[in-house]
């Protein structure tokens, strides 16, 4: 069952990467951008961010288009309006040839990898984020550090099998002085490559919309409206057929602190399966909502946050409202895939290690009592947060602009050499 998929990979590899060469003949236009997310699977992020932002601010000047694997996807931004192929059709294929830029959230095959060579590759990356990724992943079991730090053979067969993970971004987006230096070690860069733009996603917290609690996107029963509701964002995990949560714990805690807990499963859970979800539908205490949905979007309607080691909390220090860390299973999830740093060290809230203790952290941060925690959250954005809420598109648009001018001065001062 499995050895099918390898061996058809096994068998088109030299097509691709063939294709791949071959696409660096073809000329680019600095004028076209390529857009896309999540290796053509969502409509989101940052990279969404910034292409409605050229679309309604740089049409004079940019060509976007927005590329993805999912002909729904490419449906429903055509029925708005907006331009999108998928990556293998005919116009995706030329969109993808021609594109002097692509711009993604975590690496080229966002849009369309085997067409990418000498486009200008401009990285915004996905989060902040507590784990290790990319080259910096230093746990031997793992595939990035066997395709990066393992011994030749390794190299070689993973080199083949993630091609993706290779190519060293010309432009990375940060949103700190700390930020930035993490995408040296992670992406190979050099500092001089990464700009302080911020989140293009950001930019939607100064007008977050706030329609009620009822409102948030529940895959069931609404969630109620007479009753605080914190999110629960926790991030995936690798190795694993199918992801398992202590719904009862989580029940329990909801009930005595009297909460709605919403679960928002990571797009990788969702796809992969989660053990009994039905679990959920049977709670009063319980919501689940659309994995689909950008976070972003459900901040303005919620009181709070649970999460574990997901990058999304760094999000919501922006919003200033209580995040509590909920991580039973600690020691297993860092020894498959290590943080960057403890979590301890960078939590805005208190970490719980068991359901009584996350009952007591949700009655502390819905009892109306002192808030213990917000010199904690202000100290974190100070750190994580250099640059200031709004304008991130347009300083990514203009980043890129400047890149390409220093590229074209770099060519015209070779000509004339």
């Amino acid at each position: 069952m499995h050895s099918w998929p390898l061996l058809v990979t096994l068998l088109i590899r030299p097509i691709q990467f063939t294709v791949y060469f071959l696409s660096g003949f073809v000329p680019r236009d600095a004028r076209r951008w390529a857009l896309g997310t999540w290796s053509g699977q969502r409509f989101a992020d940052n990279a969404a961010a910034v292409f409605l932002h050229c679309e309604d601010h740089e049409a004079e000047e940019l060509d976007v288009a927005w590329i993805t694997a999912k002909r729904s996807i490419r449906d429903r931004l055509r029925a708005d309006g907006h331009r999108a192929m998928t990556r293998w059709s005919p116009s995706g294929i030329w969109w993808c040839l021609r594109s002097g830029v692509y711009i993604y959230d975590t690496i080229p095959r966002d849009i369309n990898f085997w067409l990418s060579r000498r486009a200008k590759l401009v990285l915004l990356r996905h989060g902040i984020g507590l784990k290790k990724i990319e080259r910096a992943i230093d746990s031997p079991s793992h595939r990035l550090y066997k395709l990066f730090h393992g011994n030749r053979i390794q190299r070689l067969v993973y080199g083949a099998a993630l091609p993706w993970h290779r190519p060293i971004p010309d432009l990375v987006t940060a949103c700190s002085e700390e930020h930035a230096q993490q995408a040296v070690k992670y992406f190979g860069v050099d500092r001089k490559a990464v700009r302080m733009t911020g989140f293009p996603r950001h930019d939607r917290l100064l007008s977050l919309p706030r329609n009620g609690r009822e409102s948030l996107p529940s895959v069931g029963a609404a969630v109620p409206a007479d009753r605080p509701v914190f999110l629960y964002l926790p991030t995936f995990r690798e190795n694993i057929s199918s992801q398992t949560f202590d719904w009862d714990g989580l029940e329990s805690s909801a009930s005595a602190a009297g909460v709605t807990v919403a679960v928002k499963l990571h797009m990788v859970d969702a796809a992969r399966g989660v053990l009994e979800p039905e679990r959920v539908a049977r709670s009063d205490w319980l919501r689940q909502l659309d994995s689909d949905c950008d976070p972003i979007d459900l901040f303005g309607d919620a009181d709070g946050m649970i999460t574990d080691f997901s990058s999304v909390s760094f999000d919501f220090l922006l919003i200033d409202k209580p995040i509590i860390y909920f991580a039973l299973d600690a020691s297993q999830f860092i020894h498959s895939r290590p943080l960057i740093y403890p979590l301890e060290s960078v939590a805005a809230g208190p970490v719980c290690n068991t359901v009584a203790e996350l009952t007591s952290a949700l009655i502390e941060a819905t009892s109306g009592g002192p808030d213990r925690f917000s010199l904690r959250r202000a100290q974190m954005r100070e750190r994580f947060h250099d640059v200031e809420i709004g304008g991130a598109s347009a300083r990514v648009v203009k980043s890129v602009k400047e890149l390409q001018q220093i590229d074209q001065s770099s060519s015209e001062l070779g000509a004339r050499r």
